[in-house]
């Protein structure tokens, strides 16, 4: 805080500059969150102090499925070629080959049920797919089922799932397990030392929801509680050579009834249910959207939270796609919540239907549904999307104290030409008083005028400068108890918000 020399009888003037900040804390009211946060940052990640950068631009339209629905998607990498697998509910699958923007359907004549599909990789030679119809494989070139034979359940599947570890394939379905010989995809012969193992533990209501192998665990995640299996091995001696390993119950009352939400984390296992955002460290769950509870207690509970890591502006995100309904600020929204270093930033490209991670390059990225058209989330670095941001609505140091502003701008590096808004805003009111172009350079004649420039083609040319920016202007009729600062830049630019500030005085208490 800084205060300004004045002279004798004058109030002092003071300034208050934002730009060590962290990200999105919606738990509070506008009034009382942190000083150092925001309300709402949409489409511009939190870098750090006076480094608040807008995000890479959505792709153009990579594959339009048509009349193909996808309704789940998920990494895969056979014979060093990334893949994407998708699943349309009329049970076609199809392999969408990242480097060369090509997809192809993988499985026909051999249709599967259109719904809750589950995969994993076999090494990186074969997919693998446990379905309602069945257990299938597939190579990059052949798809090969139904895998049957031994243990291997025969009729429908129920709640079916397939995992992958421990140098074993593990089918489930109905509350059973059923574990391949070691080093095997296709062998479940009993005298070989295929097992069956029910799960049988009261913590698991229902069915599992989600097997998924990381960190060295298998885990199980059922609604309202998550398992672990580990220590896998066959006893010296043993005949068949049957392995024997633990199964632990590590949430008794915290689990996931979102699939489409597990993914891996750095040594996290990040995972969403109805009410949050949660990351598993080894065995230990913790609740990561504290910061977002005001967003959380909105969700749309009829939409399925699917996430993905990625890295933006090269930094590595855990990402949730997410719908709020009947927020009485943001309304209803479908919105990308990202997460880094204990901060959180909403990225908003439209109305996505499901996001997964990938690998491309080997680097981590995140692709998402527009309908049946596949993107690449943040992958257009040459652009942004349209942005926004609220500050708190600061008491500053004394809340009973009415706040007159005089003056408020902010500071931003431009890399492309942005029209941007700034407004000032109280509890009651929002009043905008900056509204231009920033780094925009008009050129003047002798007489003052301006002079425009043009191409060959008779086209217009616009001049920007890429500096470091300060855009401001007198804020009168802000006045109350609180004050803040929203602001706004139009799609298209790129650049880094660098500082808020504002100048005000105190003026009556109560």
């Amino acid at each position: 805080m800084l205060f300004r020399s004045q002279e004798k009888g004058e109030n002092q003037v003071r300034t208050k500059y934002f730009r060590e900040w962290r990200g999105i804390f919606t738990k509070n009211s506008r009034t009382a969150i942190p000083p150092d946060t925001f309300y709402d940052l949409t489409n511009i990640i939190p870098i750090g102090g006076a480094n608040c950068h807008s995000i890479p631009d959505i792709s153009s339209s990579l594959i339009d499925y048509s009349t193909d629905s996808i309704y789940w998607a998920q990494y895969a990498n056979i014979n060093s070629t990334d893949y994407l697998i998708c699943f349309a509910t009329n049970g076609k699958v199809f392999a969408y080959n990242i480097a060369a923007n090509t997809s192809a359907q993988i499985n026909a004549g051999k249709l599967l049920s259109g719904s809750a599909s589950r995969m994993d990789q076999w090494k990186s030679q074969y997919v693998l797919f446990y379905d309602t119809t069945g257990y299938y494989s597939w190579d990059g070139t052949t798809f090969t089922g139904p895998i049957t034979g031994g243990i291997i359940p025969g009729g429908t599947p129920v709640n079916p799932d397939i995992a992958v570890f421990s140098n074993r394939v593990w089918l489930y379905t109905n509350r059973t397990l059923y574990v391949s010989v070691l080093n095997s995809i296709t062998d479940f012969t009993l005298n070989s030392g295929a097992i069956s193992q029910a799960l049988v533990d009261p913590q698991l209501r229902g069915q599992s929801t989600r097997l998924f192998s990381a960190s060295g665990y298998l885990y199980i995640l059922g609604k309202s509680s998550v398992f672990v299996i580990s220590d896998v091995y066959i006893p010296s001696g043993a005949t068949p050579p049957a392995p024997v390993f633990t199964i632990l119950n590590v949430q008794a009352n915290i689990g996931c009834d979102q699939p489409a939400s597990v993914f891996v984390y750095n040594r996290d296992l990040m995972f969403a249910n109805n009410y949050g955002l949660w990351r598993l460290t080894g065995v230990t769950a913790e609740k990561v959207s504290d910061d977002i509870d005001g967003t959380i207690q909105y969700l749309d509970t009829s939409f399925s939270i699917s996430g993905g890591a990625a890295q933006v502006r090269n930094i590595l995100q855990a990402a949730f796609l997410i719908k709020e309904s009947g927020d009485p600020v943001f309304d209803s929204r479908t919105i990308v919540a990202n997460y880094f270093d204990k901060k959180w930033w909403f990225a908003n490209y439209g109305a996505l239907t499901f996001i997964a991670g990938a690998v491309s390059s080997n680097r981590p990225v995140l692709f998402g549904f527009i309908g049946n058209k596949l993107y690449q989330l943040y992958q257009n670095s040459a652009s942004s999307p349209a942005t926004s941001w609220k500050t708190p609505l600061w008491p500053m140091e004394d809340s009973l104290a009415d706040k007159e502003v005089f003056r408020a701008g902010i500071e931003m590096t431009v890399t492309t030409a942005a029209n941007i808004t700034l407004s000032l805003d109280t509890p009651n009111t929002s009043n905008q008083f900056v509204s231009q172009t920033a780094g925009v350079v008009l050129w003047t004649n002798n007489s003052g005028q301006v002079a425009s420039w043009k191409n060959n083609s008779n086209a217009l040319v616009n001049w920007y400068t890429g500096s470091y920016l300060l855009y401001y202007g007198d804020s009168l009729g802000g006045f109350g108890k609180y004050v803040g600062l929203s602001g706004s830049v139009a799609a298209g630019a790129v650049y880094e918000l660098n500082s808020n500030m504002m100048d005000y005085t105190l003026r009556k208490r109560w």
